[in-house]
């Protein structure tokens, strides 16, 4: 993913807002504002056509030095695409990725309603650790359970 990308890529995201059952945020930030709250690598999209079709990103869970191999995942698929695959291919790539970017432990705050994503995670690989309940306000007020998972990496972060 690039700047040049952004304009799709906010899109995507947009649409991923307006379901309600996407993410807490209410707005697309700017790219500088979602660009420096990313990891700057593993940043990917998926193309068709010529463009772009869906994204996933990391962003670090910590400031802190201890939990530099910790990651948010981040994905979106644009919901014409939906259904077709597209958010496996991206979450796995984003798995490998991640590794070779230095990440031991991916992260998936997921709305419980959130079934596709849910589903998603699952079978790449994410186990459920449990339900933080009312963790987050929506701008409408409504408070929101979101289901925590995790991925380790077996190869990053393992004792020998």
């Amino acid at each position: 993913m690039t700047a040049a990308d952004w304009p799709a890529v906010a899109r995507i995201f947009e649409q991923g807002i307006a379901t309600g059952n996407a993410t807490f945020e209410h707005e697309v930030p700017s790219w500088e504002r979602w660009s420096a709250a990313r990891a700057p690598e593993p940043r990917l999209v998926a193309r068709h056509a010529g463009g772009v079709i869906g994204w996933a990103a990391l962003s670090p869970t910590s400031s802190r030095a201890v939990y530099r191999g910790v990651g948010a995942v981040s994905i979106y698929v644009a919901p014409a695409h939906s259904g077709h695959g597209i958010g496996r291919a991206l979450l796995e790539e984003l798995v490998r990725a991640s590794g070779h970017a230095g990440f031991w432990t991916l992260q998936a705050g997921i709305f419980p309603e959130n079934v596709a994503s849910i589903a998603l995670h699952e079978r790449c690989g994410f186990r459920l650790l449990g339900t933080h309940e009312r963790l987050g306000q929506m701008p409408d007020g409504r408070w929101r359970d979101v289901v925590l998972y995790e991925r380790r990496s077996q190869t990053v972060g393992v004792a020998p």
